[in-house]
């Protein structure tokens, strides 16, 4: 579902990042996605279930137009991108191609329509920047001192840990005089080094947003990052086979250190992100209908994607070898009410499992399999069990557990999400 993450991700970016963006760029990108998501093979971006995906980038667009000040014509984009993905779930689920059809024909006829978008006036010089050359290192620290106040901690690492890799790939740029040909070529480094596609254009976005905002405050006059992003990046993401998971839960539960192994099961047997493993505390052990359940919860330390991964996700009992027994024993041995279940930052336990877990019960893998992979496993299994959409994407956090909370009530949703993980992972 690239195409559907890259909506969501220029869609914020535009609005959010790039207040200069003008309507016909707003309509290209539109235009783009929605050509893209008619004339691909529906395999090409739909593996599976895939809700993670269709469901995040809708949410993270619904949370923009929820909290963010925005303008009237910033609205309407908005609401432009959620239709072109309801109109891409329906040619996928129904064969029916007549809305994104109806898009295109909508977009062709709007040529020519003028609009801006908060249009900033900088009546005050710039402050903080001296000297002749600027280079990013300089140029960023104040954009980061500016943005850290509105940013939470995850955010903040996040932002951090790119423009540690963009001032590796910048260095030696003079910001103020740049060249189109020398962000280029910064984008073709990182292709050469080995970066994926994808995360080269998570680069570019993080430059871009960078530069845009030196624009607007007049630290530089001008900036050459847009349109560099690559095109037709496809996921190479897929879910494990049945034969190629059992090797890799052989691998997990043969792991010595018990942090290690619990995290390892967890991620198998529930489908969570990485980083929201990661940030367990053990007050987020909670028992709830007769099940214990991990509490995935946000504060001022803990981040989440966005408001529909906040959830409760109930620990099967014995789903492919995990002992809750250990776990439960494990959590009660901890100090402290907010000490780290596993004791490992989301880096840390990412890196174990991509750099031993795999290669040692996959050597022959290629890139497709990542720790990442096994939530798309998970959806599959749902998928193929005969779980309603609705209950797996509670499972994965794709929808707010306020809904189905407001049906059932929250002990009734648990033991539904747990009757389902039975079906998927107890075979």
């Amino acid at each position: 579902m690239t195409h559907l993450n890259e909506l969501a991700a220029t869609a914020k970016a535009f609005l959010l990042d790039n207040p200069e963006v003008t309507a016909e760029q707003l309509r290209e990108h539109l235009k783009d996605m929605a050509e893209s998501l008619l004339t691909d093979a529906s395999s090409d971006y739909w593996d599976g279930v895939e809700v993670s995906h269709l469901h995040d980038a809708k949410a993270n667009l619904r949370e923009i137009a929820a909290k963010q000040s925005l303008s009237i014509e910033q609205h309407q984009h908005l609401a432009a991108s959620l239709k072109v993905i309801d109109a891409a779930q329906k040619r996928v689920n129904e064969g029916d191609a007549g809305p994104l059809l109806d898009i295109l024909k909508g977009l062709e006829a709007a040529d020519g329509v003028p609009m801006q978008i908060l249009k900033k006036e900088q009546d005050s010089s710039p402050a903080g920047i001296k000297g002749e050359r600027l280079e990013f290192d300089e140029l960023v620290s104040i954009y980061m001192a500016e943005h850290a106040v509105n940013l939470k901690v995850a955010s903040q690492r996040d932002s951090a840990s790119a423009h540690k890799t963009l001032k590796r790939f910048t260095k030696g740029i003079d910001w103020k005089t740049h060249t189109r040909s020398e962000v280029s070529a910064v984008r073709d480094a990182m292709r050469e080094t080995g970066l994926a596609d994808s995360t080269v254009n998570k680069m570019m976005a993080k430059l871009s947003a960078v530069m845009n905002w030196a624009v607007q405050n007049g630290h530089i006059d001008h900036d050459y990052t847009k349109g560099l992003k690559l095109k037709n990046i496809k996921s190479k993401r897929r879910a494990f086979r049945d034969d190629e998971l059992a090797k890799v839960i052989e691998v997990i539960a043969a792991e010595r250190e018990p942090r290690k192994r619990l995290f390892g099961m967890l991620a198998v047997i529930t489908g969570a992100r990485c980083g929201e493993l990661a940030q367990l505390t053990k007050a987020d052990i909670v028992n709830e209908a007769g099940y214990v359940c991990i509490d995935l919860n946000e504060s001022d330390e803990k981040s989440l994607k966005n408001e529909g991964s906040a959830r409760t996700v109930p620990l099967i009992d014995g789903a492919y070898s995990f002992s809750l027994n250990e776990f439960s024993e494990w959590v009660s041995a901890l100090p402290e009410k907010n000490s780290l279940v596993f004791g490992m930052s989301r880096d840390i336990a990412s890196k174990w499992f991509n750099e031993k877990v795999l290669p040692n019960a996959l050597p022959d893998r290629d890139k497709s399999l990542v720790l990442h992979s096994l939530r798309h496993t998970m959806a599959t299994m749902m998928k193929q069990a005969g779980v309603a959409e609705s209950i797996a994407g509670d499972v994965l956090g794709h929808t707010s557990q306020s809904i189905t909370f407001g049906l059932y009530g929250k002990a009734r949703s648990v033991a539904l999400m747990a009757d389902a993980l039975n079906k998927a992972l107890i075979r």
